[in-house]
């Protein structure tokens, strides 16, 4: 088992209740789709994942291991263990293609040797081959997001994290960035992915985790 949530609540200091008793769990290997509409407490979820918010009740393990309990120092090796790609891609402008990869590695201490096979390596899986000295504004929408996706598992997480990755871009682009998740899912890393795109996740035939104010109120494998 590699994601467990317990009686999971969140309420923000504003009296927000984000997740209302929240149990469910992944296991290693997974791709999940977690929907919901906006204020639904995905990205609450989401934070919850890597640790950047704490649940004000219930518990959450991360291959087995209570990150409610862990200490402040042992926080930076849980989010090694994940990889995070993000609606907005967030790279470093003045950082080419290869530097953007490079960075992810290089904050957690890899050996240059090491980050450039691995980086040659990721480049190769989404497809960038030719564009390594490219800087983002260089780049189109999906390849900016393919960069993304390159450094988020370029340290090769357990869990990948995707939050709205097609939102910015067009269907076929989209579907082009789910295929390459899809390939990274079979390789063995887990894949959640929240996203409001249902065109992109009707046909998938994968588990879909729905949120509503805060509580699952539905997880199946397809969607209705």
């Amino acid at each position: 088992m590699l994601v467990q949530f317990y009686n999971v609540t969140k309420v923000y200091t504003n009296g927000v209740k984000a997740l209302n008793d929240v149990s469910l769990k992944i296991e290693r290997g997974e791709f999940i789709f977690l929907m919901g509409p906006s204020g639904a407490g995905k990205s609450t979820f989401i934070k919850m994942l890597f640790r950047e918010e704490l649940p004000t009740q219930g518990q959450i393990f991360i291959s087995s291991r209570s990150i409610v309990r862990m200490k402040r120092r042992e926080v930076p090796h849980l989010r090694r263990s994940m990889g995070v790609v993000f609606q907005d891609f967030k790279l470093l402008e003045n950082k080419t293609v290869v530097e953007n990869i490079a960075f992810a590695m290089k904050v957690v201490g890899l050996g240059n040797r090491e980050i450039a096979a691995r980086t040659a390596e990721v480049i190769n899986m989404v497809g960038l081959k030719g564009k390594e000295d490219s800087f983002p504004g260089q780049l189109s929408g999906g390849e900016q997001q393919r960069v993304g996706i390159a450094r988020a598992i370029a340290n090769r997480p357990l869990l990948l994290i995707a939050d709205e990755p097609s939102g910015n871009l067009d269907m076929v682009t989209a579907e082009g960035i789910m295929e390459l998740l899809y390939n990274i899912n079979r390789k063995g890393t887990t894949v959640i992915m929240a996203t409001h795109a249902r065109e992109l996740v009707r046909d998938a035939g994968k588990r879909i985790i729905t949120l509503e104010a805060g509580q699952v109120v539905s997880d199946l494998c397809t969607l209705e």
